[in-house]
């Protein structure tokens, strides 16, 4: 009897247990099939946009609250009539896909751009050609696909050639990553095609391209043209001239008086500068250099960074790129070096996407949001 009782109790216990545990055998199967695909349905994008970064929603102001009701009833009509043309309906589901796309407004939600996207040009609006065209190049749901891309870039060719010629040059770019900067450079004619013809994307892409190669005046040009249509460029724009204004100040200080503690620590915030890619490329050659002047004169950060950077190089004893990646944000002002992680780095900067520019002034924020 005490047999047969032992038995059932355990039978109930198994039966029990395996209810308790089969919800979380399913997530745990769910979460396993998971990292293979999240990655490739948002990608890196490493080949002329950043990635968009996932941001907690503002509150909506009345305004912006009063148009994406506006919006999300007049494009949802797109459902309910068979009228092909719409051109209320196709202009409202366009606003939604580039919300959609940039988080602005809702949550980013690439699939959803597409979505849009999609049902405004069914309803008549050409420009949503541009987004999705966009979408097979980064993949919006879906993987990228720039045959697909080619297609709608020469729709829209029809009617923003420049925006066009800027989405084939970051399509090429794409197809030939092994190329790295000479994939760049042979298809540079499209970049400056489209920057001649004012597109926002390609002049920045041609500034930064110029403080790269400390032709700092050049970049300012193209900055500037394209500040009018973004607060990016604008601010790009601003942290060039701090550099020009720096490295003239440093100039003037050198032919003014001889050498002292505070031109040690000029030469210092300058290789910094270099090493951190602070408003230019990074350029580690020149940061060394750099700090190896501002030792001669006296700056002890300077020689605790050399310390550092030398204290580990590749087997030929050539600079070790990675080593020096790491080390830009380090603390040397005090005796036992640190990392700093609140250290704030600026950068040139990109607009997030090639429709960026595209938003209704409503949805774009007064000033630009550090990267």
């Amino acid at each position: 009897m005490k047999t047969r009782l032992y038995f059932l109790l355990s039978a109930l216990l198994v039966t029990a247990t395996g209810q308790a545990q089969s919800p979380d055998k399913k997530t745990q199967l769910l979460s396993q099939s998971l990292p293979d695909v999240a990655p490739l349905l948002e990608p890196k994008q490493e080949t002329g946009t950043p990635e968009l970064q996932t941001r907690y929603l503002k509150p909506l102001s009345p305004a912006q609250a009063k148009e994406l009701e506006q919006l999300q009833s007049m494009a949802a009509q797109t459902t309910h009539t068979a009228a092909h043309e719409d051109p209320v309906a196709a202009r409202a589901a366009w606003i939604l896909g580039l919300l959609y796309l940039h988080g602005t407004g809702v949550r980013a939600d690439a699939a959803q751009a597409r979505h849009w996207f999609d049902i405004s040009y069914d309803r008549g609006e050409p420009m949503a050609s541009a987004g999705l065209a966009w979408c097979e190049l980064q993949g919006c749901g879906h993987f990228p696909d720039p045959s697909q891309a080619e297609k709608w870039i020469r729709v829209l060719e029809k009617i923003d050639a420049p925006r066009a010629h800027y989405l084939t040059w970051v399509s090429k770019l794409q197809l030939s990553p092994i190329n790295g900067k000479n994939g760049m450079l042979s298809n540079r004619h499209l970049l400056v095609s489209a920057a001649n013809s004012g597109d926002v994307h390609a002049l920045i892409e041609l500034g930064i391209e110029s403080a790269s190669l400390n032709r700092t005046d050049k970049a300012l040009v193209y900055f500037d043209r394209a500040a009018v249509h973004s607060q990016i460029a604008a601010d790009n724009a601003k942290l060039i001239r701090d550099r020009q204004t720096q490295q003239r100040a440093a100039e003037q200080a050198k032919k003014s008086k001889p050498a002292t503690r505070a031109d040690a620590q000029t030469l210092f915030k300058q290789a910094q500068k270099y090493h951190r890619g602070e408003g230019i490329p990074a350029n580690y050659n020149e940061a060394v250099r750099l700090y190896k002047m501002a030792e001669r004169l006296g700056s002890l950060e300077a020689k605790r960074m050399l310390n550092l950077i030398f204290a580990r190089t590749q087997p030929d004893g050539q600079i070790d790129m990675v080593w020096m990646r790491q080390l830009a944000n380090a603390d040397v002002t005090g005796k036992t070096p640190h990392f700093n992680s609140q250290s704030a780095v600026q950068l040139l900067h990109r607009e997030p996407t090639p429709l960026y520019d595209l938003l209704p002034k409503l949805w774009k924020p007064t000033a630009a949001t550090p990267g």
